[in-house]
């Protein structure tokens, strides 16, 4: 199939309706369009922002004692909780309802203090942090029995004898546990947990 000679020596000339419009060029763009300053819009950000506050009190304290004395209110006598901590001791942790409530909060980083800050997470980085610590410590809380969080830390070798001696007879649970609060659990590759 041919295509003919080429054009002569003005070449194709330009393709129609590509030129700039009537009147010798665009012109400024209407007031508070894209790129327009805008009246009482959105400025340079500010840095003077408050970051979260975090209080003084360890997240991991507080979890060890709801876990293990939250029926008679320690996590939140230690938080400075008092009035809920009589309650909570009262009621024998809410009939383990309540008990339970407040250790998914407690792993999930979301309790606070008498003054509305959320607790302290574990500061120390190794490596690249990818995954999620509080994920990891609920995963321990809830399934470490199993294995559940060696498994999701990438160690599938660990999960399956932790998974066949029920956790190690229920030792290495509570030992992984402790581990992972307090910020000392690793990922296959060597890495610390991310908790924020």
């Amino acid at each position: 199939m041919a295509y003919g000679p080429p054009p002569g020596p003005g070449g194709y000339g330009p393709p129609g309706g590509y030129g700039p419009p009537g009147g010798g060029g665009y012109g400024p763009p209407p007031a508070g369009s894209w790129g327009q300053a805008q009246p009482g819009g959105y400025g340079a950000p500010s840095y003077d922002t408050q970051l979260v506050p975090y209080s003084e009190k360890s997240r991991a304290t507080a979890f060890l004692l709801g876990r293990y004395l939250g029926i008679f209110g320690a996590d939140r006598f230690y938080r400075g909780q008092m009035g809920l901590g009589v309650l909570k001791l009262l009621t024998c942790g809410g009939a383990l309802i309540w008990l339970a409530i407040d250790n998914i909060i407690l792993a999930l980083g979301e309790a606070r203090d008498s003054e509305g800050k959320l607790l302290s997470m574990p500061t120390e980085v190794v490596g690249t942090p990818v995954i999620n610590g509080n994920h990891i410590l609920l995963a321990a809380m809830l399934g470490g029995h199993i294995g559940l969080d060696r498994f999701m830390l990438g160690q599938t070798g660990l999960g399956v004898l932790k998974l066949l001696t029920c956790g190690g007879f229920g030792v290495w649970h509570v030992i992984d546990v402790i581990i992972t609060v307090t910020g000392g659990a690793r990922d296959a590759q060597g890495n610390s947990l991310r908790w924020r």
